[in-house]
């Protein structure tokens, strides 16, 4: 069966692909529309972010979105935060018996502590490719990630074309407020459905960061807070401490100086 997408969107189906931001961001540089989605049914070398390999098995969904969203520039690593409420609301909304979806900071979207979904954010030409994994049957094993999918969560059968058709709702409905109205009603949003505030995190990079998630800012910057003072994180890899983990506390202010792992 074949998706049907609301408008505006426009759907490209592949069969075997080297990944599906590979195909948007050639079709973005050719001048495909905003809102065409790349979806495929194997991904030969998958990737996810900072160059890590994304093994991509049947059976699973694999897309990519190509937006042009009416933001700045300096607001454009926001579009990871509001992508990734949306996919919770898409999981939950297609598999209502799993666990609630949670959001792991930048790109990871968790059910049980576990990585079900994640992210990948990419530029083609004068577009933002918006690739998307979410684990429907099977769950590959990735080095110091725990994953999962979502017929383990509970969830067999969860069709594909609907879970798309429910993804592109969430997600147009998402960065049409985002372009509307700003980021701060996403922040809270994220915030609600926050995995680690509170917890123990390390945070690799450039640099090495050990200490205590505590918020985002109200640009999407994390806030931790390490050796006694808060700082503000804009990239990096977040690793959490499975033991401390839980729901969301304090929202600090955004005055934290800036690390850049």
């Amino acid at each position: 069966m074949n998706a049907t997408l609301p408008p505006p969107f426009h759907l490209v189906e592949r069969d075997e692909v080297t990944s599906t931001n590979d195909v948007a961001i050639k079709l973005a540089e050719a001048g495909a529309t905003a809102w065409t989605v790349i979806r495929a049914r194997l991904q030969t070398n998958g990737r996810g972010r900072r160059g890590r390999e994304f093994v991509s098995p049947p059976g699973n969904s694999y897309t990519s979105f190509i937006l042009r969203p009416r933001i700045r520039p300096r607001d454009l690593p926001q579009i990871s935060l509001i992508t990734g409420v949306a996919v919770a609301e898409s999981i939950e909304a297609s598999a209502p018996k799993v666990a609630p979806a949670r959001c792991k900071w930048p790109n990871d979207i968790l059910l049980n502590d576990a990585k079900v979904a994640g992210i990948l954010v990419e530029t083609g030409g004068d577009a933002v490719i918006v690739g998307i994994g979410i684990n429907l049957v099977s769950h590959p094993g990735v080095r110091d990630v725990v994953t999962t999918d979502l017929a383990r969560e509970g969830a067999p059968g969860v069709d594909r074309d609907l879970l798309l058709a429910t993804l592109c709702r969430c997600l147009k409905d998402r960065v049409t407020d985002w372009e509307n109205f700003g980021f701060d009603a996403h922040r809270h949003a994220w915030l609600d459905r926050a995995a680690g505030i509170g917890a123990r995190a390390f945070l690799s990079g450039d640099t090495s960061v050990e200490g205590k998630v505590v918020g985002l800012a109200h640009d999407g910057a994390l806030i931790m807070e390490s050796g006694g003072r808060q700082m503000r994180v804009v990239s990096g890899t977040l690793r959490l401490d499975s033991a401390t983990l839980r729901r969301p506390g304090k929202i600090p202010d955004r005055t934290a100086p800036e690390v850049r792992p």
